[in-house]
């Protein structure tokens, strides 16, 4: 009986597995608009103190600077609450490496309360009218949060991915753990109807 099991178990999962980082995989090399209104940076953990960006975080931060200057007309949205374990807010720490990279800090908009990927774009269309929107985030991540922006009623999108290398243990972590996450946000995540409510 326990055989059975996980003979069916390994019949689904390992397809879902195939077909969800195939889909991820799509979204890895899409590329950003020119000359968009928005752009809106993704927060990941911060560590230290003081603190600074992970490695995944800079990551982020590293691709938007070369678009941020080459279209100096599109302002960023920084977006990250602060964590248990962190010693500041993800936002707070984006802002600063943007401004210490020339980023003119009256082009920067603070998101500092979001928690999950999902509040980001609830909080970040509170701020300021958006229009053409960049996306950045972790390359791995860009699918969910293209599906999470949609649904909360950005439509006029385009990503920045920054890659991950393929050897790192963030890219084998998120080989699991993405579709995983994908899943749970299609059928839980609708950041819309939170929207609604703070509109009312």
């Amino acid at each position: 009986m326990a055989g059975k099991l996980l003979k069916y178990s390994l019949s689904f999962l390992l397809p879902f597995f195939i077909i969800g980082n195939v889909l991820i995989s799509h979204y890895k090399g899409i590329e950003p608009e020119p000359g968009a209104d928005t752009m809106i940076i993704l927060g990941a953990q911060v560590i230290g103190n003081p603190a600074r960006p992970s490695l995944t975080l800079r990551e982020r931060l590293d691709v938007a600077i070369p678009y941020l200057k080459e279209n100096p007309n599109t302002k960023v949205i920084v977006c990250g609450g602060q964590g248990g374990r962190e010693t500041a807010t993800e936002s707070s720490v984006m802002q600063s490496y943007l401004i210490n990279n020339g980023i003119e800090s009256e082009r920067i908009y603070e998101e500092d309360q979001s928690t999950r990927t999902a509040h980001q774009f609830i909080y970040s269309r509170s701020l300021t009218e958006l229009g053409k929107t960049v996306i950045v985030t972790s390359d791995f991540h860009m699918l969910r949060s293209f599906m999470l922006a949609k649904r909360s009623g950005i439509e006029d999108i385009s990503g920045l991915p920054a890659a991950v290398g393929r050897e790192s243990r963030e890219t084998r972590r998120a080989f699991f753990r993405e579709p995983l996450a994908l899943l749970n946000s299609f059928l839980f995540d609708h950041p819309g109807q939170q929207l609604d409510k703070m509109t009312q």
